[in-house]
């Protein structure tokens, strides 16, 4: 029986070091295969149409366009695509607007090491959310009015972060 092919994954950071970093970390192992490397987050759909990643792995915060509107536009036009955030924000508003969208995982840079184990887990279908994002999402469920409305979230899913 054949080994099964690497998992195919495209990185976008501002950082060139994180990048390459985030590559070496996750090429180690041998079942993950980075297709491509991207550090502005206005390349990141044209990466995702070029080598249809298995999963794209996204900063939150870039100069140019922020993660989230990029996942957001890969998204709107590949419904199916696996976007997970990269980011060293366990910010509320950052986590509410990537599940929004879609987001299949929302982990913090500091706790990459088990980063190859959570992209699996995405590719069995979990959404993997790092420690510091578990604890958060509970608080914010826990803030949620007793009659379940979210309209508390709303605004802060319209207006994107560019920052």
């Amino acid at each position: 029986m054949s080994a099964p092919s690497p998992l195919s994954v495209v990185i976008v950071d501002d950082d060139e070091l994180v990048a390459q970093s985030l590559r070496t970390i996750l090429e180690a192992r041998g079942n993950v295969r980075v297709a491509a490397l991207g550090t502005k987050g206005a390349e990141a759909a044209a990466l995702f149409n070029e080598h249809h990643p298995d999963i794209m792995l996204l900063d939150i915060r870039m100069p140019d366009l922020s993660g989230l509107a990029a996942g957001e536009a890969i998204l709107a036009a590949h419904p199916k695509a696996r976007i997970v955030f990269l980011t060293t924000f366990a910010d509320d508003d950052y986590i509410v607007r990537a599940l929004a969208i879609g987001a299949r995982g929302y982990l913090i840079k500091q706790e990459a090491r088990g980063l190859a184990e959570a992209l699996h887990s995405v590719m069995e279908g979990q959404i993997v959310l790092g420690s510091d994002v578990t604890d958060r999402v509970s608080a914010l469920i826990g803030q949620r009015p007793a009659n379940g409305a979210g309209a508390a979230f709303d605004d802060s899913l319209s207006h994107p972060d560019n920052s």
